[in-house]
């Protein structure tokens, strides 16, 4: 498939410090673009917006770029840094307090990598903040933040369903708006591949996230991790597309640094070589993430033209619906009773109408029962979807 300019002048767009390979790209990608609407959405949408605009003083072409469109890209910079900041300044807060109790913390994703790797909270968007705890402080942690003034999300769900439902993060604890998920592992059991947490442990880093000193996964760890974050929610159709901004960066930042024989070694001991260097092949062809070309040669086979197909359907704004049928499979599975597994079933056909409105965003209750038909659609693309990948 052949990417149009306005696609290929996003994906040109995502490295942070940017050479002057990538600035002559995007230089002669502007005069190309067409549909500068298309653009606009679509950068924004994924997670890119704010890197085009601090490109903007280093483009000699950038007076080809409409004012409206220069406008809205500001907007998503400045929007970025104020929901940034926010966060920030609840992660302090929570820090300390976990601090004060001799709790250790690993912080994922979003919080660490916007500060660490971006460098400028304006340039990663991300919603929520993800820590990773040891499974023996995990209740104490929950506890600690409603001291704080969080409360549970209230999904709607049954007890009975949320006591057959593995825990890799507790419910998302929420005040003003923030979530705060503590994770006590980063995947389900299910999975071929194993985080083995004790050595994510063992390998952290001290970080520094806003003056409140915490910890990092190391650098082989995180990248790991990042892959497989990805690879959670690749083929089911609910993708965060900064997934690959972030991978793409890391690589960009660290490659030269990288032993790549002592980083096979660590994805095999995770068994998760195939999953990992799938997506790094992905970055490496799109991204122009820097991989080594033996890297690339060795593990291209893995990238199948489904997998571009996909790609190039998430970049352009295609998702399906989320649907959480892998899950209630990998729970079925664990439940030995046949009539828990009855119960299980009635209540995810049949959730309350707490859980529907609150899991569809639902304006008027009496339209409750309109949504059970597209909850049933949802279910059967979701199982499509399972059978597909398995």
């Amino acid at each position: 498939m052949e990417l149009k300019a306005e696609d290929r002048l996003i994906l040109s767009c995502v490295k942070i410090q940017p050479g002057a390979t990538e600035l002559d790209q995007l230089n002669k990608l502007i005069p190309l673009v067409q549909d500068w609407e298309y653009l606009t959405k679509n950068i924004i949408n994924r997670g890119i917006g704010p890197l085009l605009y601090k490109k903007l003083p280093l483009l000699t072409n950038s007076s080809f770029i409409p004012e409206r469109v220069k406008t809205k890209l500001q907007q998503a910079y400045y929007k970025t840094i104020g929901r940034g900041t926010v966060l920030q300044e609840h992660f302090r807060k929570v820090g300390e307090a976990f601090a004060a109790q001799c709790i250790a913390v690993i912080a994922l994703k979003g919080i660490y990598l916007s500060e660490w790797l971006y460098q400028d909270i304006g340039l990663r968007q991300f919603s929520d903040i993800d820590l990773l705890v040891k499974e023996e402080d995990g209740l104490k942690c929950l506890s600690i933040l409603q001291e704080l003034g969080f409360r549970p999300f209230d999904s709607g769900e049954t007890e009975f369903v949320k006591s057959k439902v593995e825990i890799i993060h507790y419910t998302p604890m929420i005040l003003n708006g923030i979530s705060i998920e503590i994770h006590i592992k980063l995947h389900r059991n299910k999975e071929k591949y194993d985080l083995k947490v004790d050595e994510l442990w063992k390998n952290a880093i001290p970080a520094t996230i806003n003056n409140t000193p915490v910890y990092a996964l190391n650098n082989y760890d995180l990248l790991i991790h990042l892959c497989l974050h990805l690879n959670k929610h690749f083929r089911g159709g609910h993708v965060q597309f900064t997934c690959f901004n972030d991978i793409t960066n890391l690589l960009d930042k660290y490659s030269g640094g990288i032993d790549w024989i002592k980083f096979i070694e660590t994805c095999r001991n995770y068994n998760c070589e195939a999953e990992v260097f799938r997506y790094i092949v992905l970055v490496n062809k799109y991204m122009n993430a820097p991989v080594p070309t033996e890297i690339i040669q060795q593990y291209d086979s893995l990238l199948t033209p489904n997998d571009e197909k996909l790609f190039f359907e998430y970049l352009a704004g295609k998702f399906v619906p989320f649907s959480a049928v892998p899950q209630h499979f990998g729970n079925l599975g664990k439940i030995s009773s046949l009539s828990d597994k009855f119960k299980y079933v009635w209540d995810i056909l049949f959730p309350s109408k707490a859980f529907m409105i609150q899991t569809y965003k639902i304006k008027r209750s009496s339209r409750v029962l309109l949504y059970y038909p597209y909850r049933y659609y949802i279910g059967v693309r979701g199982v499509v979807n399972y059978l597909f990948r398995k």
